[in-house]
């Protein structure tokens, strides 16, 4: 029955029973085998069972000693799960959780059947279960008010990957679920629920799923795992399901067939290779035995063991990579000896594909009609499909070509592609606003609902094309399962309708986790099932002229091969460079060469292999560079000289050096395309283009590679002019033609940014089609592409656009999740390899022709600086001496460039180590600086050209003995080129500065100081300018702090001037800026942080900066530290003016208007036209010259290391001044300074004390150097740390002073009040002596400080004696005055608390006292001990009595007292009389006084 023609319906009923009865078979036999003969018996009970009652009239399903009432709910025509050992277990766990009032918790690795179990179960008891896919999204709102249907309706939840929900929300879910599984246990036909009351339904049950361990999940709370019992999912017995699903397919020799299809599968897991998209778990299992199913039923008399061969072959191998392919056919061949099945084959279609194939001008090669067949039999199989090759290796068109042929077969399929990393989780699936609850649709759940309302039963395809990562492809998990269903934390529903299907275009499955790999059947796409010959062939067809597509394809077969088989193993290029992309290069190169004004119709074939082999080297060789030890430019040209001969090339220089003459038809050396330079003194060094060979080989292929319309990279490390060379080429298009939008790329980039960037200047055309204006080509110069962040699973957002676009032509608006056409734009890259993520993505980088720059050699780089200082020094009317030692000066430069950038290499400390051609230009421009006056003599040029240096290079560096290696190298340098030099050599040791106010501050010229002491008046003078003008700085202009001034003030004087100050806290890098800016004439800004201060506020800040240095021409300086970089987010504007000096959206469009128009007339009247770029650019310019930047960070820690990192921009296009410790000489003449001011410490001392803490501060520093050898960790003294020691030390006399001053004050005052007491007493009772101490007085004239000091001792012990006898009188007055007086004169009897009482009739008239021998002998008693009541025993009064003083004793008191003067005087003061006391009381008072 079951492999004859069976509808649809009728086939699941007869498979469903199958499957149960197999099971209930089972069952029985094990139930034989084991002997039950008992209803008790566990084996029985554990089975779920269904009996009907008729007493209650209703069915019930039990399980061990659970019951349920069955619910009756209709749940359709559905498979049923395969019931397993595994099954059976997890169903006991999950009743008998339902049967406690708990929930069930299924945990298992991907495959095993949680979700799967847990709604067969719900089927077995009748109830629904709604399976929810749970997401980031989902908050605690959205889980309670799901809570709230299931409990009103008494479904059943399932909660896949539950751990995926935050823990925030997860703490609140465990009140909710406690509540509901309260109500049930409580009986309650209604119970209080989010703030309403609900009706409760007690069938209710609420389960989760997890996989532990995978990506972007979290640990459940504790208080959430008490309420789920857990249940571990394991592997399930793969034979048993296998064999009871091929009985359901209709197989007879299930047994047999399932135990080798389960050997096959255990041995390609361990035999073949591991790949990221292998899968041999439940769910492929299941999707061949319905394959197998399918094929038996196709081919009835067929045997089965045939039948089950071609199904694991033909559905296994189209994921089998090329390596592993003779192992599987091994493995099968093992398994089912001496048969070979031919593959089942559909004629009919096949001729289909191969029509639309020819549609789409492809090549309809065998194995590419065999990959598209393959994916139309995995669509036809599984609902989710992955296809995943390489770039390049054809997966876009395998999928158009079987788009295309359902088109040919009328079945109107509709195809919705959408990169899913070019937009955030929350944009692609909907996001529920947490304040107003609105819900905000995402594009992925706006696009499946369009599709699911599509009512015709064509297929339809949602291709996403994208990186897949765990972070969205989970939220996917219910769609590509068998629930095939969009859950979304909105708690709507979307199905996956039967005519829908999800393709995955992906390059690799390494981020994917194993519950989506194997949830999607695997279509990959080896290099080799395509090769170079079909696009190639492809591309040929296009060409219009017979005899060319002839000569091409006998060229491409003679070069391709062996250029690509070389190109493997033996050159390095200077990025990864896919295979596919060099050869889609060649064919592009081909295109621009090959046009008719070079090769007409009927030219010769030799000509077509000139302009072939021409290409083919620029092709292949165009991306090979030159590093530290091989330059694989030159072993590439070796190569291809020796390999081809047909060709030949000049035999002095590479294959790189020449260019074909379109005249002559011969080779020609490009330096004879250079054009005549002319140095303009007013551009700054750094936007000069100074053509060479290599920039303007590589403009010769731009021109005509932009021309095409495709895509241009050029990539080469910093400061080898990429930026300079492509912004000159865009300038140079004609601005009636081409708009050019500059994109900068930066680490906080995202496609949210770039896609407002790129929108810009685009707008909408007809429909949904939007473009340049009118009919302008938009160029798209995207600068530092590979510098966005790289996410945790390996993708750069903004990359994903701009591949959707190169890919489709299209991206979405984000607002309103429409499609957006773009057109008539192209895209030009620079790209630094050794900079931000190093390479992009293979899929993007396969869209660009590459051309790698490289520093130009040392000809060209004397050629190109030799004409611009030849320039200067001639226009400039310098001595002919001067003029004629230029070229001996280039060759000093050239050498000392060379060795520096060779021994100071960057390091994971000295990261900024790097020295480049803006190094050396940077030089130049301070020689540019220079004036007749200042350069009489070859030699003050190069004494010039050593201060340069210093500035350029020493100022860089971190370490005394990189300052010692880098003078060593200078000097030897200067040695090996100049004779006669030791002189010049030796004042440039004593004194070497240039600055530009050697003259004084006004009056600039830049010249060499002559001395310190004239260097620091012409500074101190400045900083008393600067202090009567702002708030007063109090600076000590030791020689540390003059250079940097002057370091400072260069900078800022240089075009494009921005400084990057690194030191430690207190090296007094914004003081100096201040005064180099005041002596420079610049305004200074510094922004002021206040709450709330954020990337608006700092926009604004800028844009006032713009206008006043655009508009105004106000020199201003921009001053930033550490510390006011509140985000790190401020250093991409930042970077975004130094690198190209303008700020993408720093204006409004009405504010660009204004300031184009505020600079017309200043454009018109330099002659320049006056259009609205023109003037853009004019402003632009001048803000980069009026507006300096100086960033004061510091060294500490790895934060400096990551900005540049981060912002290259700080590093490269910043002239860096690295701030070392304070020296000996700086401790000293700060710390004497602040002492002068000090008037408290006398002079004599000041200069020992001021020693004294340099050698502190220089001391604590060696040892913190020894504790970080020695500890490994820091202890960090700065010179803040060092004034701070200064000010402690000025505090600290201060306070000291003043105290001393008052007690002085004091002692005086108090001889002054003797003095005048003594004045008062009446003559009868002073003594003979004026004054007691007069003779010591006269005697010790000048000791009366001691004298006084003295008394005052004395005075003070005798008041101290006062105090300690009045404390004694009183203590025994009231420590007896709340005493009771025993009844007896003895310890025992009465209490001693605060009830008992004290009669006045039995107290003493006067106080007792005891003789010494009885106080001894009392210390030496002991107390009787108390009863256990508290009070001591009566037997103990006669001890007690014993121990009470005598009477005669205590009537001494009163004699003793009176022998102390000073009682006597106190008597009036103390009432005796009336104390009434305790023998205790007496005691102790007695002991004290004693």
């Amino acid at each position: 029955m079951l492999i004859g023609q069976l509808s649809k319906g009728d086939r699941q009923k007869i498979m469903t029973i199958c499957t149960i009865d197999v099971h209930a078979r089972d069952v029985v036999a094990k139930m034989i085998a084991q002997k039950v003969d008992n209803a008790q018996a566990f084996i029985w009970l554990s089975q779920l069972r269904h009996r009907w009652s008729d007493e209650e009239r209703h069915c019930f399903a039990n399980i061990c000693d659970a019951q349920f009432l069955y619910s009756c709910e209709y749940l359709g025509n559905t498979p049923r799960l395969v019931i397993a050992p595994l099954t059976d277990r997890c169903y006991i766990t999950l009743t008998q959780s339902l049967h406690l009032t708990r929930s069930g918790a299924p945990a298992g690795p991907a495959g095993t059947g949680k979700t799967e179990t847990t709604k067969d179960l719900g089927r077995a008891l009748g109830i629904m279960v709604y399976v929810f896919n749970c997401s980031e999204q989902m908050d605690y709102k959205s889980c309670g008010n799901i809570y709230k249907g299931l409990s009103q309706t008494g479904a059943w939840g399932c909660f896949d990957e539950f751990n995926r929900i935050s823990a925030e929300v997860l703490s609140v879910v465990a009140v909710q679920v406690k509540s509901v599984q309260d109500a049930i246990r409580e009986k309650k036909k209604s119970f209080h629920f989010l703030g309403e009351d609900i009706n409760l339904v007690p069938s209710v049950g609420i389960f989760i799923t997890m996989n532990p361990g995978y990506a972007g999940r979290t640990e459940l709370p504790e208080n959430l795992k008490a309420l789920f019992r857990p249940c571990a999912m394991v592997v399930p017995d793969f034979e048993l399901i296998c064999e009871i699903m091929l009985v359901a397919e209709g197989l007879i020799e299930a047994r047999v067939l399932a135990r080798k299809f389960i050997t096959l599968y255990q041995l390609c897991k361990e035999l073949l290779s591991k790949q990221d998209h292998y899968d041999w778990g439940l769910r492929a299992i299941k999707s061949v035995l319905v394959v197998a199913g399918s094929l038996k039923r196709d081919d009835p008399e067929r045997p089965e063991d045939r039948v089950l061969m071609r199904s694991l072959r033909d559905f296994n191998i189209p994921k089998i990579v090329t390596d592993d392919v003779p192992v599987f056919m091994g493995l099968i061949g093992d398994l089912f000896p001496a048969l070979d099945v031919p593959r089942k084959r559909d004629l009919n279609f096949e001729s289909f594909v191969r029509q639309a194939v020819l549609d789409l001008r492809l090549q309809a090669e065998d194995n590419f009609v065999l990959k598209v067949v393959q994916l139309e039999e995995l669509l036809t199989v599984r609902h989710s499909v992955c296809v995943v090759g390489n770039a390049g290796t054809g997966k876009s068109q395998v999928m158009r070509s079987l788009n295309r042929t359902y088109q040919i077969m009328k079945r109107r399929p509709v195809w919705t592609d959408l990169n899913p990393k070019a937009v955030t989780n929350d944009e692609l699936f909907g996001i529920i606003n947490p304040a107003t609850r609105e819900w905000k649709d995402g594009l992925f759940s706006s696009i499946m609902r369009e599709l699911a309302n599509i009512t015709h039963d064509g297929p339809k395809w949602m291709v996403l094309d994208g990186d897949i990562d765990p972070m969205w492809i989970e939220s996917l998990n219910t769609v590509m399962d068998d629930n095939k269903v969009l859950t979304l934390a909105s708690n709507e529903r979307i199905p996956l309708n039967p005519t829908m299907r999800l393709v995955f275009e992906i390059s690799h499955l390494r981020t994917a986790t194993p519950a989506t790999v194997s949830r999607a059947g695997i279509l990959y796409i080896n290099p080799s099932d395509l090769g170079w010959n079909p696009p190639v062939s492809s591309w040929i067809d296009r060409r219009e002229i017979q005899s060319e597509r002839a000569n091409l394809t006998v060229l491409f077969d003679k070069y391709l091969p062996i250029c690509l088989d070389t190109l493997r193993t033996r050159f390095k290029k200077i990025i990864p460079i896919p295979e596919q992309s060099m050869v889609q290069m060649l064919c592009y190169l081909l295109e621009c060469l090959l046009a008719e004004e070079n090769t007409p119709p009927d030219c010769a074939k030799e000509l077509y292999e000139l302009y072939f082999v021409f290409a083919a080297v620029w092709a292949f060789g165009g991306s090979m560079f030159r590093d530290q030890l091989v330059d694989y430019r030159v072993e590439f040209s070796k190569w291809w000289v020796a390999e081809f001969k047909t060709i030949k090339f000049p035999s002095q220089g590479t294959v790189f050096d020449f260019y074909i003459d379109p005249e002559t038809k011969k080779f020609e050396p490009w330096s004879k395309l250079i054009p005549q330079f002319e140095f303009d003194p007013e551009m700054p060094l750094q936007a000069c283009l100074v053509p060479t060979t290599e920039t303007v080989r590589v403009r010769y292929f731009m021109d005509r590679l932009l021309e095409r319309r495709r895509p241009v990279m050029l990539v080469g490390n910093a400061g080898t002019g990429k930026s300079v060379l492509v912004g000159d080429k865009l300038c140079s298009l004609d601005t009636d033609a081409y708009v050019v939008k500059k994109v900068p790329f930066n680490y906080y980039t995202t496609s949210a940014m770039l896609q407002g960037m790129l929108e810009k200047p685009l707008e909408k055309k007809a429909g949904r089609n939007y473009g340049p204006p009118g009919t302008k080509k938009l160029v798209y110069f995207i600068d530092d592409l590979n510098m966005p962040e790289v996410d945790a699973y390996g993708t750069v957002q903004p990359h994903t656009l701009i591949r959707q676009h190169l890919d489709y032509g299209h991206w979405y608006d984000r607002t309103k999740l429409s499609l957006k056409e773009i057109t008539n734009v192209q895209y030009v890259s620079c790209m630094n390899p050794t900079a931000g993520s190093f390479t992009i993505n293979p899929r993007l980088q396969r869209h660009f022709c590459v051309f790698a720059l490289s520093i130009p050699g040392q000809d060209a780089l004397s050629r190109i600086y030799s004409t611009i200082l030849t320039q200067h020094l001639t226009s400039g009317n310098f001595s002919g001496a001067v003029q004629k030692s230029a070229q001996q000066l280039i060759a000093l430069a050239l050498g000392l460039h060379q060795k520096v950038a060779a021994t100071f290499l960057p390091t994971a400390i000295k990261f900024h180590y790097i020295f480049n051609l803006r190094d050396f230009s940077n030089i130049f421009q301070g020689l540019l600086f220079s004036t007749p006056e200042c350069l009489q003599h070859p030699q003050d040029l190069v004494k010039l050209y050593l201060h340069e240096s210093n500035r350029v290079y020493r100022d860089k560096m971190v370490e005394e003995k990189d300052y010692g290696t880098f003078d060593k190298i200078q000097l030897e340098t200067v040695k090996k080129l100049y004779d006669d030099i030791e002189e010049t050599l030796e004042q440039t040791k004593r004194m070497n500065i240039y600055c530009h106010f050697a003259k004084g501050v006004g009056e600039p010229s830049y010249r060499p100081v002559p001395t310190w002491e004239e260097l620091n008046k012409i500074l101190v003078e400045a900083l008393g300018s600067y202090n009567e003008v702002n708030a007063a700085m109090s600076l000590v202009l030791f020689e540390d702090a003059m250079c940097h001034v002057c370091r400072i003030n260069r900078i800022l004087e240089s075009p494009r001037g921005n400084a990057l100050l690194v030191g430690v806290g207190g090296s007094g890098k914004q003081s100096l800026t201040r005064l180099a800016a005041f002596i420079s004439s610049l305004e200074l800004f510094q922004i002021t942080l206040r709450k709330g201060y954020g990337i608006p506020d700092l926009k604004a800040d800028l844009a006032n900066l713009y206008l006043k240095a655009g508009v105004k021409n106000i020199g201003i300086v921009f001053l930033m530290t550490d510390a006011q970089v509140a985000d790190e987010q401020f250093l991409v504007l930042v970077s975004d003016f130094l690198a190209s000096g303008e700020i993408p959206d720093l204006f409004p469009d009405d504010e660009v208007e204004n300031i184009i128009n505020s600079v017309r007339n200043e454009v018109k009247g330099r002659g320049l036209v006056d259009s609205r770029e023109t003037c853009w650019k004019f402003f632009i310019e001048r803000v980069r010259r009026q507006l300096k930047v100086v960033l004061c960070f510091s060294p500490v820690g790895s934060k400096l290391r990551v900005r540049s990192r981060r912002f290259p921009a700080i590093i490269s296009c910043t002239a860096i001044d690295w701030f070392q410790e304070w020296p000996q000489e700086a401790l000293e003449s700060v710390s004497l300074r602040f002492l002068q001011e000090t008037e408290t410490v006398e002079d004599s001392v000041k200069d020992s004390i001021s020693k004294f803490m340099a050698y502190v501060h220089t001391s604590v520093n060696e040892i913190s150097r020894l504790y970080l050898s020695n500890e490994r960790r820091y202890n960090y003294t700065t010179p803040k740390s060092f004034l701070e020691q200064i000010k402690l030390y000025q505090n600290l006399l201060l306070k000291k002073g003043k105290d001393l001053k008052a007690k002085m004050e004091r002692l005086e005052n108090g001889l002054e009040k003797l003095k005048s007491t003594s004045a008062q007493i009446p003559s009868g009772t002073r003594p003979s002596s004026p004054c007691a101490w007069t003779p010591l007085l006269d005697v010790f004239p000048h000791g009366a400080a001691l004298v006084i000091f003295i008394i005052f001792i004395i005075f003070v012990i005798f008041v101290i004696f006062i105090i300690f006898i009045i404390f004694v009188i009183f203590t025994i007055r009231f420590r007896g005055f709340w005493r009771s007086e025993q009844r007896e004169m003895g310890w025992g009897g009465s209490s001693t608390g605060p009830g008992s009482s004290c009669p006045a009739s039995q107290a003493h008239p006067q106080l007792l006292q005891l003789h010494p021998k009885e106080v001894a002998s009392s210390k030496n008693s002991v107390a009787p001990p108390r009863a256990s009541n508290g009070k001591r025993p009566q037997a103990e009064k006669s001890w007690a009595q014993k121990k009470a003083p005598r009477s005669e004793d205590l009537q001494k008191i009163p004699g003793l007292l009176q022998k102390i003067p000073i009682i006597n005087k106190m008597r009036s003061a103390v009432l005796f009389s009336k104390a009434r006391r305790s023998s205790r009381a007496l005691s102790i008072g007695a002991r004290v006084r004693l």
